[in-house]
């Protein structure tokens, strides 16, 4: 039987790659994706623990994301959230703000924001002015059911002595304003002998339910039945709730902080039209849920938006480090898969096929990741609103879950670990078959074409940054009322240069690890191996030093930030007394015995500080102001004299750049500093300027010398020019023409240096004052004391002031603890201590999977007779390499932005320096954390090897 064969295929085998068939036997792609992710789910489960390892470093990200934004969302009320904090359970309320005015309009929801007209130019207003009106009452609709409240302040007996407290008066307590006040203990006022008070105010006053309430200005007695606070005030708002007496209603001297309830009263547009032109603002239920046309424009989407804002920057941030630290580890995950994956080219899975294998592990576990972490997060945000509720409607309105954010969340992790994922699966594809098989590794080579992007990159990044640098040093911020291009650019430039510098770091990162490794290779045999290793196995050091490097730039921005704005609020710190020390100011009105105010005003205010038991008290005697006004505002003693040292250190406005705000007038320099020089006793100088003085120095002062506290007052001889001026000449014009000095003198200066600038830069003795012709004006009392004085005592001493002020109003007298500016301290270790939890994270993912790596290497290394105490040593060195590259090179770049701030905020007033950098937060950020881990992963025992022989198949 003949035969006939079928003609050869001239084409080839048929390929199993799907892309390769002809259109008419191309199969569908779905059940090869089914298959993938089949297998892909099948390795996950295989290689749980480094799979519970990504899904861990995608669910703590995605935890804080998710629970900052229930916690931001929760801080944005509904609509009936925000009317029951403002309206309780009435329809509306009614405020007084301006005289009638028929072009007065408001928004609807929101009454505060009004307006009229005005003139273009002036501002004027286009209407006359009209006196407010006494009451809304009178021109509301007749027979409406009206609810007053007032807000003012009462003086009460405290625990302490006498105090201040916020006042609501009436009836808070009705069932109509129930959600605006909100009772919490005890029961409401039954007379008009009963009040309540919030839980701050119950504290303040040392009392319980049952007690009395005694206030002193007005005087009056109430028993306390019960604990109330208002929607907008913490529990530790001081305030005291009291019915309307007529004797209370009198506090309530400012119109407009009184509001009119109506329970059952809703305005019409045409309603709320009349009353805006008689002067008054409504808030209404109704036409506050739907305002329309008379919306405000941008108030609820403004919030909104920079929450968005907010968390998509910390999403990023967090995703960029998740994308390297999951990345470094499927990068392990997928070579420690090699012969799973090659057993399935060998069956006839393409490289396509590898590819989606891989990348799809990386879907799977930032599914599961984003999931746990938006579940974690719902616990996490309500943690944080009932940790940070203070107990005002602002702090917690109220759970708000929005969902739909929710699943955002969950569909960026899924992309993050997908990401994550890419370029491992990418490497997945590039092995050979057979060799995966047998288990041969090809050894890692430097790509020539990353060195150069990534030198590039670093060259670009370093000339941006100084170029950016010289434009903000010599171009004006401001040309021609705009912001001058060229300084946009470079405040542009001063943050892009070390973001691309970082950028670089990251390209040239394996040559940089080669460079590493020959140095270190001449140290020893443990950093030899360490770094050897690091230079084998850029997939996973890489990623793992530029997370780090990436926090640690972020930390170190802030902690310069930090710095150095404290640092210019230091300086620009205006200390009204040493520190520690309590200054009593008094200042005088328009009598014409003065020194009968100055007498009396002195022992009304040392009878006040003798009952705080000071140690010692110092008198400083100042000139005030002497000038005089009548009713039109012109001066009216224009020709008397005060004594003004004359400023030496300033830049002259005449020769500053615009926009300088640091600049002094040259007339204001000459004459206008006569608050600066202040008159005190030898005896008194140590309480004074909180230093002790030597016998030299004293004697020095009683011979005429001056003491200098600012040292802008000196000379360049190092003397202070002292000059009389008229009141006329300190009150018109500070052009430097028009003043003419007279009797100028030069004082010689003690050299004593205080701890910190006083508002007197320039201190005489009296007998340097009376020869001057020194008048006096006003006078500070400073008080220093043993023990800092407690807030109770100075809580007293406030208010014993204030009723001495308004019994004898010739002198008005107050106090003032001198506490400093705020100390960066605090805030300098939580944003250190914030960065070592992330960097300790980065370092134990990436020294983890290193020593999971590792671990055949250990066996072989112990198998020639490696010791415990080498492996330990490579473990230092490994830590030491990986953390010390990304924190030195991240903390350095971080510092490149405060410099560029530094250098645009030049002519600002009082400008940062870079002499605030905190140097030693710098190092310990840079050197001491990745000594403090590479000691820890030392310490850390290695796992004993494993000896069993491995063998391969030829």
């Amino acid at each position: 039987m003949t035969v006939t064969a079928p003609a050869p295929d001239l084409a080839g085998p048929p390929s199993d790659d799907p892309t390769d068939r002809p259109p008419a036997e191309r199969r569908s792609i779905w059940p090869r994706l089914r298959a993938d992710l089949r297998l892909a789910s099948r390795q996950v489960r295989r290689g749980w623990a480094s799979s519970l390892l990504v899904v861990t470093l995608v669910a703590l990200p995605m935890t804080l994301v998710a629970g900052g934004i229930v916690f931001a969302v929760s801080h944005v009320p509904t609509t009936e959230e925000t009317l029951t904090a403002e309206l309780g359970q009435a329809d509306s309320w009614v405020a007084v703000v301006y005289g009638p005015d028929p072009s007065l309009r408001q928004y609807l929801d929101d009454p505060s924001w009004w307006e009229i007209d005005r003139d273009d130019m002036t501002g004027i207003p286009a209407n006359a002015e009209q006196p407010m009106p006494e009451s809304a009452a009178p021109l509301l609709p007749a027979g409406l059911d009206l609810m007053e409240i007032g807000f003012a302040a009462v003086t009460a007996e405290t625990a302490g002595g006498t105090g201040s407290l916020a006042a609501v008066i009436g009836e808070a307590w009705d069932p109509a304003l129930d959600g605006r006040f909100e009772l919490h203990d005890g029961r409401a006022p039954r007379g008009s002998g009963e009040a309540m008070v919030s839980p701050g105010a119950l504290e303040r006053l040392g009392a319980t339910i049952g007690d009395d309430l005694v206030l002193t200005e007005p005087a009056a007695s109430f028993t306390i039945t019960g604990v109330m606070t208002q929607a907008e005030d913490p529990d530790a708002a001081e305030v005291v709730f009291l019915p309307a007496t007529a004797s209370l209603r009198a506090l309530q001297v400012d119109v407009t902080s009184t509001r009119w309830f109506l329970p059952e009263w809703s305005p019409t547009a045409d309603d709320m039209a009349e009353l805006n032109s008689e002067g008054l603002v409504v808030l209404d239920r109704q036409l506050y849920a739907n305002p329309g046309a008379g919306a405000a424009p941008g108030s609820s989407a403004a919030s909104v938006w920079s929450i968005v804002a907010i968390v998509a920057a910390a999403a990023a941030f967090s995703g960029y480090l998740v994308v390297l630290l999951a990345g470094a580890a499927f990068s392990v995950s997928a070579r420690r898969q090699q012969r799973a994956l090659a057993v399935a080219a060998s069956v006839g899975a393409g490289r396509g096929d590898v590819f989606r294998i891989v990348l799809l592990q990386g879907t799977v576990l930032g599914l599961v990741g984003g999931v746990i972490g938006s579940g974690l997060g719902i616990g996490l945000g309500i943690l944080f609103l009932h940790l940070l509720d203070d107990g005002s409607a602002a702090a917690f309105w109220g759970l708000h879950v929005p969902w739909p954010a929710l699943v955002g969340v969950v569909a960026f992790a899924a992309i993050v670990g997908t990401l994550a994922a890419l370029m491992p699966a990418r490497a997945a594809t590039r092995g050979e078959v057979i060799a995966a098989l047998r288990g041969a590794r090809r050894p890692v080579r430097v790509r020539t074409d990353r060195p150069l992007w990534g030198s590039l990159l670093l060259a670009i990044g370093i000339g941006v940054t100084a170029a950016s640098g010289t434009v903000l040093a010599t171009v004006e911020p401001i040309e021609g009322g705009s912001p001058h291009p060229l300084w946009v650019a470079g405040i542009i430039g001063i943050i892009a240069g070390p973001l691309l510098l970082q950028v670089g770091v990251i390209f040239a990162g394996h040559w940089l690890l080669t460079l590493l490794a020959l140095v270190l290779s001449r140290l020893g045999l443990a950093p030899r191996i360490a770094a050897r290793d690091a230079a084998a196995n850029p997939g996973r050091i890489v990623p793992a030093f530029a997370a780090i490097a990436a926090v640690a730039f972020l930390s170190s921005a802030a902690l310069g930030g930090v710095a150095v704005g404290f640092g210019a609020a230091e300086r620009g710190w205006f200390y009204q007394a040493p520190l520690g020390s309590v200054a009593l100011m008094a200042s005088l009105g328009e009598a014409d015995d003065r020194g009968a105010q100055l007498t009396a005003g002195e022992e009304r205010a040392r009878a006040l500080l003798a009952r705080t038991d000071p140690a010692a008290v110092a008198l400083v005697r100042t000139q005030g102001w002497p000038g005089t006004y009548d009713e039109s505002g012109l001066l009216r003693n224009p020709d008397v004299t005060v004594i003004s040292p004359a400023l030496q250190d300033y830049v002259d406005c005449a020769d500053a750049a615009v926009g300088n705000a640091n600049c002094v007038p040259a007339g204001a320099a000459a004459a206008g500093y006569h608050h600066a020089l202040a008159v005190v006793d030898d005896a008194d100088l140590a309480a004074a300027l909180g230093v002790a003085v030597p016998s030299s120095a004293r004697a020095a002062f009683r011979d005429g010398a001056a003491i200098v506290t600012d040292t802008r007052f000196l000379t360049d001889d190092g003397l202070v020019e002292v000059a009389t001026v008229t009141a006329e000449q300190v009150d018109g014009s500070w052009d430097a023409a028009t003043v003419q000095t007279r009797g100028d003198r030069s004082l010689e200066v003690v050299d004593l240096q205080t701890p910190v600038a006083l508002p007197w830069g320039v201190i005489v003795s009296p007998q340097t004052a009376e020869r001057l012709g020194v008048g006096y004006g006003g006078f500070t009392l400073v008080a220093a004391y043993d023990q800092p004085l407690s807030v109770t005592a100075l809580d007293r001493l406030r208010a014993e002031a204030e009723a001495a002020s308004r019994m004898n109003p010739d002198v008005y007298i107050w106090p003032q603890l001198e506490s400093g500016p705020s100390a960066p301290a605090g805030w300098l270790w939580l944003i250190l201590g914030a960065t070592s939890v992330l960097v300790v994270a980065a370092s134990a993912v990436a020294l983890g999977l290193a020593r999971v790596e590792r671990r055949p290497d250990d066996a072989t290394l112990a198998a020639v007779g490696g010791s415990r105490r080498l492996r330990r040593g490579i473990a230092l060195w490994q830590a030491l390499v990986i953390t010390g590259l990304g924190t030195v090179t991240g903390a350095v770049a971080g510092i490149l932005p405060v410099w560029g701030v530094v250098l645009a905020s030049g002519n600002s007033y009082n400008p940062p320096q870079l002499t605030d950098l905190p140097w030693a937060w710098l190092a310990l950020l840079a050197v001491g954390l990745p000594l403090a881990i590479a000691i820890v992963s030392w310490l850390v025992p290695p796992r004993h090897p494993d000896l069993t022989r491995r063998t391969a198949i030829a």
